[in-house]
């Protein structure tokens, strides 16, 4: 999604962001000490004089880190809300610190956030 390159792009020369997950680009190149993915889902959010008006956009994204992200996750909170973004919900699942992964032996912070869009697909029918 366009929008969330765009929100991120200040981080994304030190914290790649991509949609879907992420892969090597070779070999068994090692992935970024931090790194963000995420994914989206549209849903139909409001009609007027029965059209569609609006969508909103669910955009579900995960930071994934070797050390502590809490600076990254506060900037990417900062950021996300700066383009527009609302906060649904985070979670780091940790308890007075930031949780651990041990299967990935990565620390991560969970979001969903969602975007309002104006429908003007519809009209093309």
């Amino acid at each position: 999604m366009r929008q969330v390159q765009e929100a991120l792009a200040p981080i994304m020369l030190g914290v790649p962001v991509m949609a879907g997950i992420w892969r090597p680009t070779g070999g068994k190149q090692k992935q970024p000490d931090q790194y963000i993915v995420y994914s989206t889902m549209r849903t139909e959010h409001f009609h007027y004089d029965d059209a569609l008006a609006e969508y909103k956009i669910f955009v579900y994204m995960n930071l994934w880190s070797d050390s502590d992200p809490t600076e990254t996750a506060e900037r990417v909170r900062n950021l996300m809300r700066k383009a527009g973004f609302a906060l649904v919900s985070e979670s780091d699942r940790g308890y007075n610190e930031p949780a651990y992964d041990y299967a990935t032996r990565a620390f991560t912070v969970q979001w969903t956030w969602s975007y309002i869009e104006e429908a003007t697909d519809w009209q093309s029918e």
